[in-house]
């Protein structure tokens, strides 16, 4: 339905481009109920869809043919199905009391839900979209929600609502159709809402009239619906396109993987989704041959999807479709709150330790390793605390909102090796990958903590022994490892496991999912197994020749049989796991045994069959019928099974339909269908329930998983003229992690072997986070070993093989929640022939970013906390016990870079201090002001939740003082704020002013920009040198007016920049907590816990850690004896 109604609601704002229609778009889109004009509107839009949409090639010749593409004839069968239902409320009579009642009821079901989801009390949802203002919203959104849904309108004043009295058909369908709405629906939620309540300027953009009858809430909703409108139909005349698919997200992405194969792009052999048998096919002109549809994207957002399909099954479906590309980025979302907090729900997210999975994947969760974003999380933590405080009292869990950037494992080229494993050790890694996995296997857990949210984990299972297939198929073309002997020792693990107790059951699914997928075939798999003669002696599928090893089981359930899930109300209901179980029969001598498959596919239809029973070309059809659960047929079940489980009692055996067992399933079910939980069973041979088919129905094949050809992996060696660079992990085989990484340079040169084998001095730096150089001999011949993630030099052991020429690098893995993070490493960029690349900073266009009038302050004074909240709980405790001491060397770079940033926005904006525009980023120790910064204005950053000032930025540097002196000179006269720092924040500031340049930029890069030719960003942090390129010096938009003598001078070589606060990241480090909790704070505290220097007192290498608890770090011994007496009383605790 939604991309139905998306296509429509594109093609009404491209038909009547004067924006005359758009309040009535705005009904169409949003309200529950129409008046007159807006359902005219709708059904002649619709009939024009309907004419366009007869077949692919009349849609795609129609005048939104070339924008709105149709990526399979399906797609566009289901799209024109529920168009022609938006027609069917032109019924008279009794059809129209019934479909008003209908819609009306459905209305009403939605609001028990709410009743049942938020209790009785005010639904806050609306919160997230006021941020970064949120406070003052809490006194309307609740009651703007409660009146969209006694009126099923936005509007407020008696003749709208009067008139709006049909209902929509693009929520309610037909009369057949069956009618959802979700009960968290409201118009308001997808607009930036801040604007409604922060003080602008006259001329700010997206600043509301003041002068509609409408809340002003939903004055700023609609006029931002009339700005994006007025946007797309601009950008709609230029080279865009946009594709739709009705179906599921995971086969879809699996599907692209294997059009991206050569050979037959035809058939991937998934179907469009769980609930249906037809096949996936792309059979739109785009995925022909010569189609020009993309494979490969710079950008994939999969949105919330990770609540309802699992991390691992999205990352496995979608990350090779990334382009091999160091700005290639996919973003995963969660909202549904599963942990206590963010840190616990990132440990959980890939079931298994964070940084071992990140690796194993490829790919690089950028802000886990900087712990910075310019995003604000500060109003969706007080979001989530409200959420919770509700849910808490209402007996349901709340939602916590978590967004991850994924980059590809290629911190400073796409040129990292291929990772090295020992076959046990990548087994271990595996097992423990698997016990999380499927953890709600495991009662002892499960029994140990019985509590709300854990029995909602447990209830809703994202995952099946195909998922760890799948997952397997695609670490197998990530690492260099000898597969065979690590899939012995990981099978060995799992059929000797005692902690899941129901491993056991699904073990022959598991064997079977890894034979198909060509990862490991047991014995009972292999064709000669299938030709034992005690089974050539049967009759019926004993006799089928060249039985292949896996066959399908198609399951007839009458649909009398339903019963126990069609008259549960859908309150109880939820989403129950259905499965398979293949067991036998109670007079099998053989001893008894079960088998569990979960991976089924299901369809509601009659069968006919073709061909002979017991043979290759043995088909089932399945007419389907598409009232589904409101229809009379009956449901199909297919499901893959071993060959010779089924030839142990290839009559007798039972098979069952059933539902998984789960604490809420249970709970729901075993009262109705007795402990087993069965909805139907029977036997194999019963041949009118039960079909054994080669493939299942409509398929000519087994499903296509990770066949993608990854173009991310490059040679095992990174090989140079000289030397060859390879990667290898270790791992701690108790818990499955990695830790450390071992870079080996084997040297292929034979001078570098004769001076090595005679002796030549070997050492070591870290040059950044993920790269080592290795200097051989005294003319310092270096080379660079890469790491996929972040190590630490500074504990790292190199072993030096002189005979063998060889040089191994021991560096641990870097832990950023236990201060081993790299305070420099904060929005790391990357030279690119398309223009510089920022991995973890939002680009921004300044210009349409709505102006704060400063001139306010009352109404400015949220932003004194909003700001304060970029420091995390540490660094306020570091910030708090520096104040108290007067002295700076209690903070880091990072600490002293927040309190300077906030220095910065309030002085701007006059909320502390005396108000200033022009401020000097000066270290007094080293020729005083480095910088200038010349802010325009406040602008409110609506996408990421927080403020930025739009300012020039003047890096004073030894070439361009003697050319400004004069300008220099009289603003100096004049005063400035300067903001003092020292030299390692100073040169903090120098990394970071590259990408507030970068990420606002309108200008393009010369071809000989210097930040090509040097291969370097920023350019130098050195004192007096430039840290960015001067391509866009001198291209200030013509609103930088400053009335400062010389300021025509200056502007030749000043540049534009977004500085916004920089915030931490909440699932590294705690953001909110007071003083008093200073103590649990300091263990995470990056510095000497006494003195805060960040290496020892003997000359350089790490911190020494306290021996008994790990938590605190020391520089030397006498520190660590001074601290004795406070730090005793919690140290292990």
């Amino acid at each position: 339905m939604c991309v139905a109604r998306n296509i429509l609601l594109f093609t009404l704002i491209l038909d009547y481009a004067d924006g005359s229609k758009d309040p009535s778009i705005w009904n169409i889109y949003y309200h529950l109920f129409l008046d007159n004009e807006s359902l005219e509107l709708l059904h002649i839009q619709t009939q024009k869809l309907q004419s366009f949409s007869a077949s692919m090639q009349s849609w795609h010749s129609s005048e939104h043919g070339r924008l709105l593409r149709m990526c399979d004839q399906g797609t566009l069968l289901r799209v024109r199905r529920i168009w022609n239902s938006y027609g069917s409320s032109n019924w008279s009579g009794d059809d129209k009391t019934s479909y008003k009642k209908r819609f009306e009821s459905g209305i009403q079901q939605a609001r028990d839900m709410q009743a049942i989801r938020f209790g009785h009390g005010k639904i806050v949802t609306g919160l997230r979209s006021a941020a970064p203002i949120s406070m003052p919203s809490m006194a309307d959104l609740p009651d703007l929600f409660q009146r969209f849904w006694e009126h099923g309108v936005t509007d407020d004043d008696r003749g709208s609502l009067s008139k709006s009295r049909f209902p929509n058909p693009m929520f309610a369908g037909s009369l057949e159709d069956a009618f959802t709405l979700h009960y968290g629906t409201d118009p308001l939620l997808g607009f930036h809402l801040a604007t409604a309540y922060a003080s602008l300027t006259s001329g700010s953009p997206l600043k509301s009239s003041g002068n509609s009858h409408l809340h002003k809430v939903v004055a700023a909703a609609r006029l931002q619906f009339r700005e994006w409108s007025t946007s797309f139909r601009k950008h709609a005349q230029k080279n865009l396109t946009i594709r739709f698919f009705t179906g599921d997200a995971l086969a879809f992405c699996h599907t692209l993987q294997h059009m991206h194969m050569p050979g037959d792009r035809s058939q991937s052999n998934w179907y469009r989704d769980q609930y249906h048998l037809d096949p996936l096919i792309l059979d739109g002109e785009d995925y022909a041959s010569k189609g020009n549809a993309p494979l490969l994207f710079n950008v994939i957002d999969t949105s919330n999807l990770l609540d309802h399909v699992g991390a691992i099954n999205i990352l496995v479906a979608a990350s090779p479709l990334l382009e091999k590309s160091i700005s290639a980025t996919l973003y995963t979302e969660a909202l549904v709150k599963k942990q206590e907090d963010l840190k616990a729900l990132v440990d959980s997210v890939l079931c298994g330790h964070f940084p071992t999975l990140s690796i194993l994947f490829g790919l690089m969760p950028i802000e886990y390793w900087t712990n910075s974003t310019a995003t604000s999380n500060a109003d969706e933590h007080l979001f989530d605390k409200v959420i919770s405080t509700m849910s808490d009292r209402d007996g349901n869990t709340g939602q916590m909102h978590n967004r991850l950037t994924w980059k590809r494992l290629a911190a400073e080229s796409t040129a990292v090796p291929v990772i090295r494993f020992d076959g046990p050790e990548l087994a271990h890694v595996m097992h423990q990958f698997y016990l999380k996995m499927f953890q709600n296997e495991d009662m002892k857990q499960l029994f140990s903590k019985i509590d709300l949210q854990t029995i909602q984990n447990s209830s809703v299972l994202h995952y099946h022994r195909g998922s760890l297939a799948s997952f397997l198929c695609f670490v197998k073309k990530r690492v260099v490892v000898d597969w065979n002997e690590t899939m012995n020792v990981f099978l060995s693990l799992i059929e000797n496991d005692s902690i899941l107790l129901m491993g056991k059951n699904y073990l022959q699914e598991l064997y079977l999912q890894l034979h198909l997928l060509d990862l490991y075939t047991v014995a009972t798999f292999r064709p000669a197994f299938n030709r034992v003669s005690r089974f050539q002696a049967l009759k019926g599928l004993g006799a089928w020749k060249d039985i292949p090893a896996v066959i399908c089981i198609n399951l007839k359930v009458p649909r009398a049989k339903l019963w126990a899930i069609t008259e549960v109300p859908l309150k109880e209901l939820g989403t129950p796991i259905l499965h398979c179980i293949l067991q036998s029969s109670s007079e099998y001598r053989g001893g008894q045994w079960q088998n569990i498959f979960a991976v089924v596919q299901l369809a509601f239809g009659e069968i006919t069959t073709s061909g002979s029973r017991c043979n290759d070309d043995f088909r089932v059809n399945v007419s389907e019928d598409m009232h589904s659960w409101k229809g009379r047929s009956s449901l199909i079940v297919s499901f893959l099974v071993p060959s010779w489980v089924v030839l142990l009692e290839p009559q007798t055996a039972t098979v069952a339909f059933g539902v998984q067992s789960t604490p809420h399933s249970t709970k729901t079910f075993m009262n109705r269908l007795g402990f087993d939980m069965n909805i139907y069973k029977t036997t194999l041979g019963d041949e009118d329930n039960v079909y054994m088919t080669k493939h299942r129905p409509n398929l000519s094949g087994h499903t296509s998983v990770c066949n993608f050809e990854n173009s991310s992996r490059v040679a095992t060696k990174h090989t140079h003229e000289e030397v060859a660079i390879t990667v290898k992990a270790k791992v701690d085989l108790k818990t499955g992690q990695i830790t450390a990484l071992v870079g080996r340079l084997d040297i292929l040169s034979e001078d570098i072997k004769s001076s090595l084998s005679n002796g030549a001095i070997v050492e070591t730096v870290q040059i950044s986070p993920c790269t080592i150089g290795i200097a051989i001999g005294k003319s310092g011949l270096k080379f660079h070993l890469l790491f996929p993630i972040p190590v630490l030099g500074s504990q790292s052991k190199t072993r030096i093989a002189r005979k063998s020429s060889y040089i191994e690098v021991v560096a641990p893995m870097a832990d950023p929640r236990d201060g081993d993070g790299f305070s420099h490493f904060m929005y790391p960029m990357f030279p690119s022939k398309g223009g510089p690349v920022i991995w973890n900073m939002p680009r921004l266009n300044l210009d349409c970013l709505p102006i704060f009038d400063t001139s306010k302050k009352k109404e400015l004074e949220w932003l004194n906390t909003h700001v304060s909240l970029m420091f995390s709980a540490r660094e306020r405790h570091l910030r708090e016990k520096s104040m108290k001491s007067g002295a700076a060397n209690h903070m880091d770079a990072r600490v002293n870079l927040k309190d300077s940033l906030f220095s910065l926005f309030m002085h701007f904006s006059g909320l502390q201090g005396q108000q200033a525009r022009v401020f000097g980023i000066s270290d007094p120790g080293h020729s005083g002001v480095h910088i200038l910064v010349f802010v325009s204005c406040l602008r409110l950053d609506l996408a990421n939740h927080t403020v930025v000032l739009d300012a020039a930025i003047l890096p004073l540097h030894s070439s361009l003082m003697p050319k400004t002196l004069p300008f220099l000179e009289k603003i100096t006269e004049l005063g400035i704020c300067n903001i003092i720092t020292d030299s390692d924040e100073l040169r903090l500031w120098k990394e970071i002013l590259p990408a507030w340049v970068e990420r606002c930029r309108q200008w393009e890069h010369r071809s000989s920009c210097t930040y090509l030719s040097k291969s370097k960003i920023p350019l130098s942090v050195e004192f007096g040198q430039n840290p960015i390129c001067s391509c866009g010096e001198g291209t200030l938009p013509s609103s930088y007016k400053f009335d400062l003598p010389g300021w025509d001078l200056a502007v030749k070589y000043a540049v534009r920049a977004a500085i916004s606060p920089s915030f931490s990241v909440p699932f590294v480090e705690q953001s909110f907590g007071g003083t008093e909790e200073s103590e649990p704070v300091a263990r995470y505290e990056t510095g000497c816990r006494v003195c805060g220097k960040s290496k020892s007192d003997d000359g350089g290498k790490g911190l020494s850690k306290c021996a008994r608890c790990q938590g605190v770090r020391y520089c030397s011994v006498e520190c660590q004896r001074a601290d004795w007496k406070e730090h005793k009383k919690v140290c292990n605790k």
